[in-house]
C-alpha cells in the first residue's frame, strides 16, 4: 500500500510540473504577443499584410498576422512581393512595401517614433494628433499631420511630402523644412558625408506603389496631385508597356534560309515532352525544345504572305473576391487590378495553337509558365501561370481558356488558331469555371 502511495504522489507531482511548464509557456507567449494588454495601452495593431512578413520582438521572430498589437521595439520586416500595414489608434496608416524594414523606436498616446531602415514606407498621419517622427538615414522628421512616402536604399535615401508642412533635423545637425509638392533627396558620399537637395516632386517621378497609396488614402484629396493626374502617370504607363510587348512580340521575321518545316517541329517537340513524360513522369521542364519552333522560323516577312493576328489576356480577378481561400504567400501574385496581362495584339503564323502563343507571350513579359505533356489527350495541360497553380484557391481552382468566348473541351496545344482570335486564360476559383463564364457540370 505505501509503494502504490508513493506512485501516486509522484504522478501527481508529475502532473503539476507539466501544468506548471505549459502555464509559463502561455504566459511567455502571451507576453510576447500582447495577449495581456490593456486596450489603453494598445497604441499601434497590424492591419491587412500581403505576402511574407514578419516581426522581431525580445529577440524572437514570428509572422506578422492582421490585428497583431505591437509594441515599442517591434521590428517589421517585409519580404519580396510583400506589404504590410500599420494601424494607430486614429486610423493613421503606415504601410511597408516589400524587402522594408521598420522598428518602432516609441509608441504611446502621445509620442510615437520609428527607423526606417531600409525599403520604402508611406504614411498618412494627417489627423495624428500626438507627435509622429521617422527617423531614416540619421535624418528625423516631425511627420504629424503630413502625408509622405520615406525611401532608403544603399547610399541614398528620400522624403517626398504630399501633404503637410514639416520640419527635418538632418544628420549634420542642420534643419531643413519641407512643403507639400517637395521632396528631400539625401545622398551618401565614400568619405562618409552627405549632400542633400530639396526640389519639386514631379507624378511621373512616382512608382506604381506610391502613386497607389496616394489614390487610396483617407487624404487623397487632400494632397498636392489630383487623381486624375496619378490615373494619368498610370495609364500613359501601361499604354508604354503594352506598345513595348507588343512590338516585341511581332517583332520582324529571321530570314527563309534558316527557317525549319514547322508540323515536323512541332511532332518533334510533342514526341520528346511526351518520352519525357514516360519515362519519369516529370514536368515539361525544359524549353529547349520549345524553343526550337519559333515563329521567326516559321515565317518569312519577305515571303509576301499576310500575318495572322489574334488577342491574348491573361487574368486572375476573381482571386480578388476569394482571397480567404488563398494559400498563404500567393497574394504577392496576385496584381491589384487582377489582370497579369492586358490584352495584347500578337502575330502568329498558320498551324500555330493557343498553347504555342501563351508560350511566346508568357517568355516575352516575363511571366512564369509551368506546364506538362498529358499522353491521354495528346496535349498541354497549363499548371501554373505567374506562380498561380491548381487549387492554390480552392479544391475547384485553376486556369481555363477561351476563344472568342468559347470554353474548348479540350487541351490549348490541340486548338488550331485562326486570324482574328481572341484568347482569354482565366482563372476559376468556384464552380468548376461557373465563375468565369464556362460551362457548369
Amino acid at each position: 500500500m505505501e509503494t502504490k502511495g508513493k506512485k501516486r504522489l509522484l504522478n501527481i507531482i508529475m502532473v503539476l510540473l507539466i501544468l506548471v511548464i505549459a502555464a509559463s509557456g502561455v504566459l511567455t507567449v502571451g507576453k510576447i504577443q500582447g495577449w495581456f494588454d490593456k486596450p489603453e495601452d494598445i497604441c499601434v495593431t497590424s492591419g491587412q499584410t500581403k505576402g511574407v512578413v514578419n516581426i522581431q520582438r525580445n529577440g524572437i521572430g514570428y509572422t506578422l498576422n492582421a490585428d497583431s498589437r505591437l509594441q515599442t521595439g517591434d521590428l517589421i520586416e517585409t519580404k519580396k512581393g510583400a506589404q504590410a500595414e500599420l494601424i494607430w489608434k486614429d486610423q493613421e496608416k503606415l504601410i511597408l512595401n516589400e524587402k522594408s524594414e521598420v522598428t518602432l523606436t516609441a509608441c504611446d498616446a502621445d509620442k510615437n517614433e520609428l527607423q526606417v531602415s531600409a525599403g520604402e514606407v508611406f504614411g498618412d498621419m494627417q489627423q495624428q494628433k500626438g507627435t509622429f517622427d521617422v527617423a531614416f538615414a540619421g535624418n528625423t522628421a516631425q511627420l504629424s499631420g503630413a502625408v509622405f512616402s520615406v525611401s532608403v536604399q544603399s547610399g541614398s535615401s528620400s522624403l517626398n511630402l504630399y501633404a503637410g508642412d514639416i520640419s527635418i533635423l538632418l544628420a549634420d545637425g542642420t534643419q531643413e523644412r519641407v512643403e507639400a509638392g517637395e521632396y528631400l533627396s539625401v545622398t551618401n558620399s565614400s568619405d562618409g558625408t552627405s549632400s542633400c537637395q530639396i526640389q519639386k516632386m514631379q507624378p511621373a517621378s512616382l512608382n506604381e506603389f506610391l502613386i497607389s497609396q496616394a489614390q487610396s488614402c483617407a487624404s487623397s484629396k487632400d494632397l498636392c496631385f489630383t487623381p486624375e493626374e496619378l490615373q494619368k502617370v498610370l495609364d500613359d504607363r501601361a499604354a508604354e508597356k503594352q506598345t513595348a510587348l507588343e512590338n516585341a512580340l511581332n517583332a520582324e521575321k529571321i530570314p527563309a534560309d534558316n527557317k525549319k518545316d514547322m508540323k515536323s517541329d512541332k511532332n518533334e517537340q510533342e514526341s520528346e515532352a511526351q518520352s519525357e513524360a514516360e519515362t519519369d513522369g516529370s514536368e515539361a521542364d525544359d524549353q529547349n525544345s520549345m524553343e526550337e519552333y519559333t515563329p521567326e522560323e516559321a515565317g518569312d516577312s519577305s515571303s509576301g504572305e499576310s500575318s495572322n493576328i489574334c488577342t491574348i489576356t491573361i487574368r486572375c480577378d476573381t482571386i480578388l473576391d476569394n482571397l480567404d481561400n488563398l494559400d498563404a504567400g500567393k497574394e504577392a501574385y496576385v496584381p491589384s487590378n487582377g489582370v497579369i496581362l492586358a490584352t495584347s495584339s500578337v502575330e502568329f503564323e498558320d498551324g500555330e495553337t493557343v498553347f504555342d502563343v501563351l508560350n511566346r507571350v508568357c517568355e516575352y513579359a516575363g511571366i512564369q509558365l509551368e506546364y506538362s505533356w498529358t499522353p491521354l489527350y495528346s496535349s498541354y495541360y497549363v499548371e501554373g501561370i505567374n506562380n498561380l497553380y491548381e487549387f492554390d484557391c480552392g479544391n475547384e481552382s485553376g486556369w481555363m481558356y477561351k476563344v472568342n468566348g468559347w470554353f474548348p473541351n479540350y487541351g490549348c496545344s490541340s486548338y488550331t488558331l485562326e486570324n482574328g482570335d481572341d484568347i482569354v486564360w482565366c482563372y476559376t476559383c468556384n464552380g468548376l469555371g461557373a465563375d468565369v463564364g464556362g460551362p457548369t457540370y
